[in-house]
């Protein structure tokens, strides 16, 4: 009996011993969790900059994504819908098409409407058969006012054919590997893309092509010899931090918007596109809230 009990009592101590430190182990653990938890979260707060999280909203079109990016290739997808899906893309298309002009002309060339180009689809108020202006002229009434009889001119000067040719060698080179160009202005069904290659593009623009992002937000201008332009994204007048702006619109691609705005707290930019919306201003809007962390 002695012996047992000798026995006995250190074994029910070392027991005692080993569930203490397990309970304490499991307390340590689960508080540990905690704190890294609590750590991690403030971890991704920095990253992402405290954005909502992209469920708590419902995007009304076929496609959508929001990137917010540095430009120098470090970047976080903040919000994506079927961002992969080839979609028309309207005149977001003729963000292509002043890269190319900017490429091959000089902003002091002249320009002539020859009747293909009148022949396009107008705008309110547009360019007309025989009007001659600078290509800067041209580049900022297709821009802010999305004249496609002004894409068409500016193509004119070395050939369509030639001209959507080196639209497509250039969305080749940059990587967008979903994309095709079939004129320069968009209104063909056939100049497809994705939101996700349309972010590659926005970045190249505002990387090389400052003089693009510049016009393409400007809000409303004169130009001499034709008069006042309006832009077509009315969101301009709400967002003071855009930065590049391009709106596209046809039956077959519905509405398009690719918005670019600045925040000058990370340093960074958030790209924003959407595809395919019945109203593109205020799907664009509910990105744009989600960034500041506002959405509902």
């Amino acid at each position: 009996m002695n012996l047992k009990r000798i026995i006995e009592g250190p074994v029910l101590a070392l027991l005692f011993v080993v569930i203490f430190v397990y309970v304490i182990s499991g307390v340590q653990g689960f508080l540990g969790g905690l704190i890294q938890g609590a750590n991690s979260s403030q971890f991704l707060a920095n990253v992402s900059g405290a954005y909502a999280q992209p469920e708590a909203i419902k995007i009304n079109a076929q496609s959508a994504m929001s990137l917010g990016s540095d430009l120098s290739g470090v970047s976080k997808i903040i919000f994506e819908k079927a961002s992969g899906e080839k979609l028309p893309i309207a005149s977001i298309t003729k963000l292509m098409t002043a890269i190319v002009v900017l490429d091959n002309y000089n902003l002091s060339d002249t320009v002539a409407v020859d009747s293909i180009a009148d022949s396009q689809a107008p705008i309110k108020h547009d360019v007309m058969l025989g009007n001659v202006m600078t290509v800067e002229n041209f580049l900022y009434i297709m821009l802010v006012g999305s004249s496609n009889k002004s894409a068409y001119a500016l193509s004119g000067l070395i050939g369509e054919q030639k001209f959507v040719a080196l639209m497509n060698k250039k969305a080749k080179g940059l990587g967008m590997d979903n994309t095709f160009f079939a004129d320069p202005t968009g209104l063909s069904s056939q100049n497809i893309s994705t939101a996700g290659d349309l972010t590659k593009l926005a970045g190249h623009i505002l990387r090389y092509y400052p003089k693009i992002a510049q016009m393409s937000r400007v809000k409303e201008l004169y130009v001499p010899g034709f008069g006042n332009v309006v832009n077509t994204d009315e969101l301009l007048n709400e967002i003071p931090n855009a930065v590049l702006s391009k709106t596209g619109f046809t039956t077959q691609a519905n509405g398009c918007l690719l918005l670019v705005t600045s925040n000058p707290q990370n340093n960074d930019y958030l790209i924003n596109i959407v595809l395919g919306a019945d109203d593109r201003f205020a799907e664009m809007q509910k990105l744009i809230n989600c960034y500041t962390a506002s959405c509902q």
